[in-house]
């Protein structure tokens, strides 16, 4: 994974806005925003640091992540690019702000997965932003709240079991330094008082004493510098800032008396610094206990529509139902799921948000993680999770594992997977329909995908790429269909972000396009009913698992719902397909439990019989 974005800092000049309730963030100090800007480049290596733990406390992709008191932006932005499966919720309470994180989130690309959400931190913010999300982050926002032990209690609560907190504030005295040979060290002690007059309340906070009061285990605490240097463009600016405020005791006076004063300042030749203590702070809400031992009727293995489907079905007919979701949907990178009925449109990340508040209002338990071995027999399956973090033990498994498309080796594609490079004319044909189509071929002449295009736009070129070369049949058919030919190699396909520009030829020569599509190749993950016992079938797109229409596999107890099973089921198939594996499953359960009570009926009664024999033979 790599770094972007930022961690929020708030300093000396605004800290002591903090203090009075409700919050004062409404209107914006002057220039407050512009420092947070400046911060939040000061802050890079703070920020990169934080989300790296905040992704091994993880362990697996969120799905769900809230920002809280999002500042400028940045934060929300790097969450969204670093975990890029995760619908990122910002909570702020200035609007002007909450401007910047949108106008943040444009520029990148990443609009559909940053949701804003306008609430003061002092109330309960838990009312507008989803409930079980994976992974919470505050940065310096929750020092000056009213009460920040229920800010933390809030914070548990909104958490999936497992999941995990991450809390950066400031630390120690903020100081100014001047690296100028021969100054004595005294100059530097007597600059480390600042941080003490106006950030002297978040000392205040145990936070280690809060986070386990409010119920949080696996605490790590994590020491880092937010520092601005004379030498750099940004320092110099962040230190001019300092100079202007007009703080009162403010030491940035001696930086402009000093050898690194204004002048030097300006032109990038002080060694003046500003430093400020950080401590990261990662946190884990503890899974449920009943998890580790506790037997569930049925363990759902993936999160999908398909898994949430299978599990809502069962939960609505009173099973006991934990599904285990690794939070990577196949589809995330699109911008909507289409065809789905009365829902066109919805952002694919939304679509399985609602399905699992759905799945949790009846009961079902969600585990964010991924399970690593599955073992057992019908009525005695373990699954563990996590290399045996957990265990859960269940009478039948359904896999709703989906599957991993195997893309073209083509730079450019995987950036633009699920925006402008798509495979299926259903999903997506609508949305590119009389633009510049380009259809990559693989091995084979895409012939299918040429006609069905071709139907949504009059400028559909086919680049054979690494296909052979068009029989005299299909050459005649494109030449029918009205396709133009490419024969050479595709070198990459130039981008935007996201969007197709054009395509680029191993010559150097260009072709505008607004969409590019590939041919589809799927693998089916299958590593767990392998695990199982199972055998793995050779399908039109590679491996799949053998089902029955209604997701029965030939390992007894074990079912399967969506793309592991039907490579080619589309987001409302897939749900389809789970709600009828969930209740054949739910048969299949009633069935041996019926079996089960005529079996102990039967017993019972013959159990009586003897007795009766007995009294009246006087034994």
């Amino acid at each position: 994974m790599h770094f972007k974005g930022r961690v929020r800092t708030v300093s000396s000049m605004t800290s002591h806005h903090h203090h009075s309730a409700p919050e004062p963030w409404r209107s914006l100090p002057e220039g407050f925003a512009e420092r947070l800007e400046l911060e939040a480049e000061l802050s890079i290596p703070v920020r990169a640091a934080a989300l790296e733990y905040a992704a091994r406390a993880l362990g697996a992709a969120p799905a769900a992540i809230v920002d809280l008191g999002s500042g400028t932006g940045a934060d929300a932005v790097a969450l969204a690019e670093y975990f890029p499966t995760a619908a990122v919720h910002a909570v702020d309470v200035s609007a002007e702000l909450l401007a910047r994180v949108a106008a943040k989130a444009s520029a990148v690309g990443v609009t559909d997965r940053i949701h804003t959400h306008r609430v003061d931190l002092n109330d309960d913010w838990t009312a507008e932003t989803p409930r079980g999300i994976d992974l919470a982050w505050a940065s310096l926002s929750l020092h000056h709240l009213n009460d920040p032990a229920e800010a933390l209690r809030r914070v548990f609560a909104s958490l999936h079991p497992g999941g995990v907190f991450v809390l950066t504030e400031m630390m120690g005295d903020e100081s100014f330094e001047s690296g100028v040979a021969g100054g004595d060290d005294s100059s530097a002690a007597d600059q480390r008082h600042h941080g003490q007059a106006v950030h002297g309340r978040h000392r205040e906070h145990d936070w280690a004493q809060l986070l386990a009061d409010a119920g949080f285990v696996s605490l790590q605490r994590h020491v880092h510098d937010m520092v601005a240097r004379g030498d750099t463009a940004t320092g110099i600016r962040y230190l001019e800032m300092l100079q202007h405020a007009g703080l009162p005791d403010d030491p940035t006076e001696e930086v402009a008396t000093n050898e690194g004063g204004p002048d030097e300042l300006t032109s990038g030749a002080s060694d003046a610094a500003f430093r400020s203590g950080r401590v990261v702070w990662t946190a884990v809400r503890p899974s449920r206990e009943s998890l580790e031992t506790r037997d569930t009727d049925v363990a759902v293995i993936g999160g999908g529509p398909a898994g949430l489907a299978a599990a809502i079905a069962l939960a609505r007919s009173r099973r006991n139902v934990v599904l285990v979701d690794a939070g990577e949907p196949r589809n995330a990178p699109a911008e909507g799921a289409h065809n789905v009925l009365g829902n066109e449109g919805i952002a694919p990340l939304e679509l399985i948000a609602r399905g699992r508040a759905e799945a949790e209002s009846y009961g079902v338990q969600i585990v964010s993680g991924r399970v690593s071995r599955v073992s057992g027999q019908i009525d005695d399956f373990t699954v563990e999770v996590g290399e045996g973090a957990q265990r859960i033990r269940a009478r039948r498994v359904i896999l709703a594992t989906g599957l991993v498309d195997d893309l073209p080796d083509v730079p450019g594609v995987a950036a633009g997977w699920g925006s402008t490079v798509l495979h299926c004319p259903f999903c997506h044909g609508w949305e590119v329909r009389d633009q510049r189509i380009a259809i990559l071929a693989r091995q084979d002449v895409p012939l299918h995908q040429a006609m069905l295009f071709r139907q949504l736009s009059d400028r559909v070129t086919l680049f054979l790429h690494e296909a052979s070369v068009p029989t005299a049949e299909q050459w005649e058919q494109l030449a029918a269909l009205k396709v133009d030919v490419v024969t050479s190699r595709v070198r990459r396909l130039r981008m935007e972000h996201t969007r197709v520009r054009a395509v680029e030829m191993e010559d150097g020569s260009l072709f505008d396009a607004d969409a590019v599509v590939v041919s589809p190749r799927f693998n089916v993950r299958t590593e767990l009913y392998e695990m199982l016992g199972g055998i793995a079938g050779e399908g039109m797109f590679g491996a799949e698992i053998p089902v029955d229409p209604r997701g029965q596999t030939a390992v007894s107890g074990v079912w399967v719902a969506g793309n592991a099973g039907q490579p080619m089921a589309m987001v409302v198939a897939s749900s389809a397909s789970g709600m009828m594996t969930g209740a054949a499953v739910h048969g299949d359960l009633a069935l041996s439990e019926l079996n089960a009570a005529v079996s102990q009926r039967a017993l019972e009664s013959a159990d009586q019989r003897a007795a009766e024999s007995a009294d009246s033979r006087g034994i």
